[in-house]
């Protein structure tokens, strides 16, 4: 018998569609899901004001069309991604110069009950705070003011018995009080929010350049030999998986104790930084090269059977040879041994390191500047 689906598996289908699934999304829609519940709560007490007969059916209905069309508008925008061609793709700015004007709409026709709007015109602002810049906010308090103003004025003049002159004057002193004080504080969670961001950047340039210093050697710029460990480790799990081989590689810059004894040990640093230099340029961008201590050196060519890869060692050992390293108005010539091997599928990575390793005593044992592999 086959069981009923879990009401929770048909949720999140639903959120994700609501909400949509990209992050960059969800956030503002959640923020225009706040409006519509703000908005519906307004809705309600518009048709609280018709029931008990301060406010006209007909000009409450216009109000509720014109309300709610422009919510279900912004999260229509911002749903569809149309939003992000825009410098704020949250709407806030229009979605708040919306809510503003549906207050002063409906403070006109509410009558008696005009007092619930203004504490509903606070929440639009202290909403938008957290999104706008000073500037912004300032605008929109201005904004609000200059509305509200000509709402209170045109209202005094037809509807004067019910919208008393001194209590409206009392009303708009409260907003002009208000409404600045709100633009102020908008303009210092700005700036908390601009510090936090730039706190936020340096962090993460702070953390990238540690990531950095823990894979990379700081002389050659080359992979350290803990992230090749790792890397080789990750390569023999890839290649026990697919079944595809790879080579590795392990160089030794020749008669490199000789540079350091006559020439110093700057010296011996240029030789090792214009080696690295000569790897980055010549080996693939798919290969992986590493210092792996001293003068010794690891290249790693996945996906890789050993005629190809003797072509590419082959072809960093001929460059190696033909350049010349300038120190103190000498130049030095250098070359470069290397044992390679492939790896196979039987054996642990550190036995196919060692095979490397004697592959390489025996290119120094048969005269240096060469390749040798088995």
């Amino acid at each position: 018998m086959t069981r009923p689906a879990h009401p929770s598996s048909f949720r999140a289908p639903f959120v994700d569609w609501v909400l949509s699934t990209r992050p960059e999304r969800r956030l503002p829609i959640g923020q225009v899901g706040l409006a519509w519940v703000l908005m519906l709560l307004s809705v309600a007490v518009m048709y609280y004001a018709v029931w008990v007969g301060d406010a006209s059916r007909g000009p409450v209905d216009w109000w509720t069309a014109f309300a709610l069309g422009g919510t279900v508008l912004a999260y229509a925008l911002i749903r569809s991604g149309v939003s992000r061609r825009f410098d704020d793709p949250s709407l806030t700015l229009p979605q708040m110069v919306h809510a503003i004007t549906c207050c002063a709409y409906g403070y006109a026709l509410t009558g008696a009950l005009r007092g619930v709007v203004l504490p509903v015109l606070v929440i639009v602002l202290m909403f938008g705070m957290f999104r706008l810049r000073a500037a912004q906010a300032l605008g929109v308090s201005l904004y609000a003011l200059l509305l509200f103003g000509l709402t209170m004025a045109v209202m005094i003049r037809l509807q004067p018995l019910v919208y008393v002159s001194t209590v409206e004057i009392g009303h708009y002193m409260m907003l002009v009080a208000m409404l600045p004080a709100v633009s102020l504080l908008a303009g210092r969670l700005n700036r908390i929010r601009a510090r936090l961001a730039t706190q936020k950047r340096e962090l993460s340039q702070a953390l990238d350049k540690l990531q950095a210093m823990a894979m990379r050697d700081d002389l050659t710029g080359l992979f350290n030999r803990r992230h090749m460990q790792s890397l080789l480790e990750l390569e023999v799990q890839r290649n026990l998986r697919s079944g595809n081989s790879f080579c590795v590689a392990l160089l030794d810059i020749d008669f490199f104790k000789r540079v350091n004894d006559v020439h110093g040990h700057g010296a011996g640093d240029e030789v090792l930084r214009a080696f690295a230099k000569v790897c980055l340029a010549t080996v693939r961008g798919s290969d992986m090269t590493a210092r792996w201590g001293g003068e010794e050196f690891v290249v790693v060519m996945p996906d890789t059977r050993m005629p190809l890869a003797l072509t590419g060692i082959e072809r960093l050992r001929e460059l190696v040879q033909q350049q010349k390293v300038s120190v103190a108005g000498v130049e030095l010539g250098v070359t470069v041994s290397a044992g390679l091997t492939e790896h196979k599928p039987d054996e642990t990575l550190a036995q196919t390191l060692e095979r490397a390793d004697r592959l390489l005593y025996e290119a120094k044992k048969r005269g240096r500047n060469r390749v040798v592999i088995d």
